[in-house]
């Protein structure tokens, strides 16, 4: 029973990331702490949710493997990023992690059984939109801005190279530059080709933006870039095997990744909504629905075994 419970929640953490390694989710849940408050609440959600799982007799394998909890991670990590923490706010995120769970579990089923399709972190983006709605009926609960924390003593590092690892960094809502960086040494570590798909992601997203957007800040250019590194994640080894022209299709996708942040910014700010990751679910699965309507699956093979990294995908496929 320990195990089952360790494995769930550090698979969870991983999952986030494509991962499927215990020691990968190990090194997001402690950078998560860098913000202890964010840190505790994150683990708070995926403790809820795999424990709800559990109490409701859903599959084990799938409570193990980090699939019931990674968009509570998600939740738990935006309130405390979006909104500032009181007794009264905790009490109504524990509830709404459990409508997380609650969200995935039907989302991830539904989108499964009828279109052969992954959630990804549809559920958690639902789930914070309803949250943040209802929280304007309160007045006492405050708003928090979208601020980032930028450490003196790695001022030697450049201004891009900065901006790469705040958009690593914020994939979990830290607004540190230090979980950005322990964020990419365990992507390296990992995976080198994932590791490679992310500068290549945000790169082509760095260049798309200065060109349609050159009058944007850097929060538009952090907001448009770790999308665009899920997103190369996704389509660059994760959901489809390794290839030339996976990799084309990412760099394609950042550019896609662009102009719906740019939309989404626009069509949210009435309700004053964040974007999140809406441009990442929106691209992943519309280019993974589409190629399932080929005659020839060419070079972009969509996956069709249990994932590992993109390099395990890659033999795999091939041997």
């Amino acid at each position: 029973m320990m195990n089952l419970f360790i494995d769930s929640i550090l698979y969870s953490y991983a999952q986030i990331f494509f991962s499927s390694r215990r020691w990968f989710g190990a090194v997001v849940a402690a950078a998560t702490f860098v913000i202890p408050q964010l840190g505790l609440v994150a683990l708070l959600g995926v403790t809820l949710s795999n424990l709800t799982a559990h109490l409701l007799k859903f599959d084990e394998a799938k409570i193990r493997s980090g699939f019931y909890g990674f968009n509570s991670i998600l939740f738990g990590a935006a309130a405390v990023f979006y909104f500032k923490l009181s007794l009264f706010l905790l009490v109504l995120i524990s509830i709404f992690i459990i409508i997380t769970f609650l969200v995935s579990a039907v989302l991830e089923h539904h989108l499964a059984s009828v279109f052969n399709l992954p959630g990804l972190s549809l559920p958690f983006v639902i789930t914070l939109y309803i949250f943040a709605i209802f929280l304007t009926n309160f007045d006492s609960i405050q708003h928090k801005g979208f601020e980032l924390v930028d450490y003196s003593f790695l001022g030697f590092l450049p201004p891009l190279v900065k901006t790469y690892f705040k958009s690593l960094g914020i994939i979990v809502f830290q607004s540190s530059i230090l979980s950005g960086i322990a964020f990419a040494v365990a992507i390296l570590f990992f995976s080198r080709v994932m590791f490679i798909l992310s500068l290549i992601g945000f790169l082509a997203n760095y260049v798309v933006v200065g060109l349609l957007f050159p009058q944007q800040g850097e929060t538009f250019l952090i907001l448009s870039g770790f999308n665009s590194i899920l997103t190369a994640f996704a389509l660059g080894g994760n959901l489809i095997i390794p290839s030339r022209k996976s990799f084309v299709l990412t760099v394609i996708a950042s550019l896609m990744v662009v102009i719906l942040t740019g939309f989404f910014i626009k069509a949210l700010s009435a309700a004053q909504l964040p974007v999140l990751v809406l441009p990442f679910n929106f691209i992943v699965l519309s280019v993974i629905y589409s190629l399932k309507f080929r005659k020839d699956q060419s070079d972009l093979v969509l996956l069709y075994f249990q994932p590992g990294s993109p390099e395990e995908n890659y033999y795999y496929h091939h041997n």
